[in-house]
């Protein structure tokens, strides 16, 4: 428990130098941190992300026992309803060295403008590969959102195609799901579910930022248990700023 209060605490800092430095900030950020929102870049524009993903597969034992992946993603608008990024993975375990796990593509496409229908659509399309070229995972998620008032409603329903060496292809379907309250035109309060075969997860989520810098967290949480080896803990930060 001592492990959980500690995280809560480095959650109320970060949020507080947020709120600090940038106070004055417009409303632009991630509401998520594991579900998207209806968001593509405008035409010129840029962002460069960092996910912070510490996770241990039993809650009350931390010591020796997290992994932590590091994602840095460039990502540009291309059009109105079309941006791409490019994404390169690392992760530790524990306290030791630095690995190199891979490279990301992804893009994401509007089907309508904002508004035209009761959901606001878009598609996302991702490919992940490792250095060798040995394994490959495909994804394709249909992003569904919904403002109504001062909330927000997110449901991105996908599936995963992936094959590891010369393994066979394995279908995976999931989701995530995520709602949100805007407590102020800077700092917005949600819940976020994620599921697949591997389990149920569900947490708080807390954004603040602005067009050009933000930031989002959420300690998420296994319901239920957890399928033997996968964690019963998540920890994500998420933080982009751009132009």
């Amino acid at each position: 428990m001592g492990n959980i209060v500690n995280l809560f605490k480095i959650l109320s800092l970060i949020f507080l130098t947020e709120i600090i430095f940038f106070g004055n900030a417009l409303a632009d950020q991630r509401s998520y941190v594991w579900t998207y929102e209806y968001q593509t870049l405008s035409k010129g524009s840029w962002e460069l992300e960092y996910y912070n993903t510490i996770s241990a597969n039993e809650l009350n034992h931390f010591k020796g026992n997290t992994t932590t992946q590091h994602q840095i993603e460039l990502e540009v608008g291309m059009s109105e309803t079309f941006d791409f990024g490019i994404y390169q993975i690392f992760s530790q375990t524990g306290e030791g060295g630095i690995h190199y796990d891979g490279f990301k593509f992804r893009g994401r496409y509007k089907l309508s403008s904002t508004g035209k229908l009761f959901f606001n659509p878009l598609i996302y399309f991702e490919y992940q590969g490792v250095p060798d070229f040995q394994n490959h995972t495909f994804e394709f998620k249909l992003i569904l959102t919904k403002d109504i008032g001062s909330f927000n409603v997110a449901l991105n329903p996908y599936i995963e195609f992936e094959k590891e060496g010369a393994g066979k292809w394995e279908f995976k379907p999931q989701y995530a799901l995520g709602v949100s309250y805007a407590i102020s035109d800077k700092l917005k309060f949600g819940i976020e579910s994620k599921a697949s075969e591997d389990g149920v997860y569900l947490g708080p989520t807390l954004a603040h930022g602005s067009k050009d810098i933000w930031v989002a967290l959420s300690p998420t949480f296994s319901v239920g248990k957890a399928k033997s080896g996968q964690p019963e803990f998540y920890l994500r930060l998420l933080l982009g700023f751009g132009a």
